[in-house]
């Protein structure tokens, strides 16, 4: 059923395409966003918040990329990626 609207030539493009990004479960991230121009940083927006709650310098942050956001390394989500890891 959702193939029928992913080649809808009637849909717009953008809304096929998030489709298919919300069904892939994939979302663009800030090393993303700034390539095409949409954001100014590619620094990770989890660990900048983080770290701003911890009063901490913002300076240095990694890229946001599926690979940070997926790993220990990022500090949004560390708690997270361990627990998951953990289970398995």
């Amino acid at each position: 059923m959702l193939g029928k609207y992913l080649s809808d030539n009637n849909i717009p493009q953008w809304r096929r395409r998030r489709l298919g990004m919300a069904v892939a479960e994939n979302t663009p991230t800030a090393s993303f966003e700034t390539k095409i121009d949409k954001m100014q940083s590619a620094g990770c927006r989890l660990c900048k918040i983080v770290r701003q709650a911890r009063g901490e310098s913002t300076d240095g942050l990694a890229d946001e990329t599926h690979g940070h956001i997926n790993s220990a390394g990022c500090e949004g989500m560390a708690t997270t990626v361990t627990a998951a890891h953990h289970i398995i």
